[in-house]
């Protein structure tokens, strides 16, 4: 009797461990839950406050509320203190509130789509593929100052900081362009590729490699050696379009899909890439999902990494 209460016991045991290995083999991602904020580049040009969750297996979820509504916008980023920075279609940059969508001006002095934040957190780099970069001061908030670059290319679209490689570029607008380093000591820049997909540039702690992003393709670089990808990613097939993928530092990317008025018919979604099982974009196991929000959404998503990365983030 007792030897067979203990094979029994033995055989739920392993049962159980077989069943733990299973979901661990499944759950191949890391859940997480949250809020982004996104720019609409068309229609109404509303600032969407997004809450988001996410399983870590193939589900995502997303609810979307107008934080507040702009003459103009595209891209944002979240600045120390909480306040989003939004730019885009024009020379006028706001600082928004995120609790009540109050507003100010100011002016970049070029065109500018996107938001890169300096990693001195005193300001933000403002660009887009027929400007200048522009370095806008966040305390006081104020006018911008536009730098003249040369060297292989003279427009910046996109600027990131790197811990110990360097500063990186991007000179694309709505897909192909090129991709390069920057003294930014000189505003000089070398190119590294040319006519690629290269809109959106981020480094992204986690993996410590740059993030190269347009019209739903991806590639990843190490800034020690960013001549050639570590992985990449095509998701244009499978109706993506995301121009810009920003890390939350724990394994995360995140991307809208344009749609509704004048983009991809599906509707605008949120549009998250899961890599924390690999740290490689184009890895098996790197799971890429979507949740539908609104329509006429631009390309940039703005996160806060501090926030993510230090781990207060709600999880599963």
């Amino acid at each position: 009797m007792q030897t067979t209460t203990l094979n029994a016991m033995r055989k739920s045991y392993f049962s159980a461990m077989l069943l733990c290995a299973l979901a661990s083999s499944a759950l191949a991602g890391t859940p997480s839950s949250g809020t982004v904020y996104i720019g609409a580049s068309s229609g109404a040009h509303n600032v969407y406050k997004v809450t988001y969750q996410y399983d870590g297996i193939g589900t995502m979820t997303a609810t979307a509320t107008v934080l507040t509504t702009l003459p103009t916008a595209a891209d944002a980023a979240i600045v120390p203190g909480g306040a989003i920075v939004v730019a885009g279609q024009g020379s006028n940059v706001y600082n928004v509130d995120p609790v009540d969508g109050s507003h100010t001006t100011v002016g970049s002095g070029a065109n500018g789509n996107v938001v890169s934040l300096d990693p001195s957190g005193a300001s933000v780099w403002i660009g887009w593929t027929d400007s200048s970069p522009s370095q806008v001061p966040l305390n006081p908030f104020g006018n911008g100052t536009l730098h003249t670059v040369s060297g292989n290319d003279s427009k910046i679209t996109q600027l990131a900081f790197t811990p110990g490689n360097g500063v990186f570029y991007s000179n694309g607008g709505l897909g192909v362009g090129n991709f390069g380093s920057i003294d930014m000591s000189t505003f000089t820049t070398t190119r590294l590729l040319a006519s690629t997909y290269a809109t959106g540039l981020h480094y992204d702690a986690f993996s410590r490699s740059l993030i190269l992003a347009a019209l739903g393709h991806a590639t990843q670089f190490d800034p020690a050696a960013p001549t050639v990808p570590l992985s990449s990613r095509d998701d244009s097939a499978a109706g993506e379009n995301y121009l810009s993928l920003r890390p939350d530092g724990v394994g995360h990317l995140f991307g809208t899909r344009s749609g509704g008025s004048g983009g991809n018919p599906a509707g605008g979604r949120l549009v998250l890439i899961d890599y924390s099982a690999s740290g490689l974009i184009g890895d098996a196991s790197t799971i890429v999902v979507s949740a539908p929000i609104v329509d006429g959404l631009s390309g940039g998503v703005a996160v806060d990494t501090a926030i993510f990365a230090d781990g207060f983030q709600m999880r599963f």
